[in-house]
């Protein structure tokens, strides 16, 4: 279950104190269950519920993951302040996100992928650490191992 990886990714294998300060008292952490929320909601169709939670999550912590991301476990959201993430944004790993980052965007871009699939928005690899203020716009590539500085902008392949 991807919740069980973002929360090992929050508790780091630091021990008992951390695994219970992360489950009750992390904002960030709540965010990120928030959003698993709504985006099983979004895959059962039940879309407006969906909404509803991004919404509550968007009030509550100011962070917009969309419900209709494709995030991969592993996902650590450290002072996600002001951290926005669009709807056709996909991971396939574990990705850690810092404060004011933004995910997204296309400017009516599309790539088409090898595999027949059709890319509006970034696609993240596995292990991508991505700094406060970065911006990743369009329908990118982030491969592995990728850390992008903080302010950067990145609108081409990495």
């Amino acid at each position: 279950m991807k919740i069980i990886r973002d929360f090992e990714g929050f508790v780091n294998g630091k021990g008992l104190k951390k695994a219970v300060a992360t489950l009750f008292f992390n904002p960030c952490f709540h965010s990120i269950c928030l959003y698993r929320l709504s985006h099983a909601c979004y895959q059962i169709h039940l879309g407006i519920l969906g909404k509803i939670i991004w919404y509550i999550n968007r009030l509550l912590f100011h962070v917009d993951i969309d419900y209709k991301a494709d995030l991969a476990g592993g996902f650590v959201l450290i002072h996600g302040l002001g951290t926005v993430i669009g709807g056709s944004v996909r991971s396939e790993g574990r990705m850690i996100i810092y404060q004011g980052v933004t995910i997204g965007g296309n400017n009516g871009k599309t790539r088409n992928l090898e595999n027949g699939k059709t890319l509006y928005q970034p696609l993240l690899k596995d292990n991508v650490t991505i700094y406060t203020n970065a911006c990743v716009f369009g329908p990118v590539i982030i491969n592995e191992n990728t850390i992008i500085k903080a302010g950067s902008m990145i609108t081409h392949d990495i």
